[in-house]
């Protein structure tokens, strides 16, 4: 696939998607989804649009199970926090995480994606080898 075909898409602060530029600014995305279209599909057209979409393969039906999300709650986050025996403005700066963004995911408002998921883990595990990798980097 080019790279050209490749959309990178974000939230917005107003909750929309936008696009975002190679310069890192981000702008409205072009088109709406028709989404009675959409619903018109058949069963049939839709497998078939799914088999034509390089990026989008469809999975088998005995695999679906297989598929879980993963995320911590709001009590996990700040019990990672608190073992770590600091406070929430020490804990994001030492780890290099945004203070809000740290306050609403223990607070709720907002869960942590798949790699802060991970990064959380492993400072969790590992603190010790993360604030090494973090020294290296200064």
């Amino acid at each position: 696939m080019s790279a050209q075909r490749i959309t990178r898409v974000v939230v917005g602060p107003d909750g929309k998607p936008r696009r975002r530029l190679p310069d890192r600014r981000t702008v409205p995305l072009k088109g709406r989804t028709k989404w009675k279209r959409v619903a018109e599909m058949t069963e049939a057209e839709v497998i078939r649009r799914a088999r034509m979409d390089r990026d989008a393969r469809p999975v088998p039906r005995k695999h679906l199970g297989d598929f879980h999300r993963v995320s911590l709650t709001p009590n996990e986050v700040r019990s990672i926090r608190r073992q770590s025996g600091l406070s929430q403005a020490a804990f994001a700066a030492r780890y290099g995480l945004n203070l809000r963004t740290l306050q609403d995911w223990e607070q709720g408002r907002a869960q942590p994606d798949g790699p802060a998921r991970a990064y959380l883990l492993v400072i969790l595990r590992e603190p010790r080898a993360v604030e090494r990798a973090l020294a290296a980097e200064a």
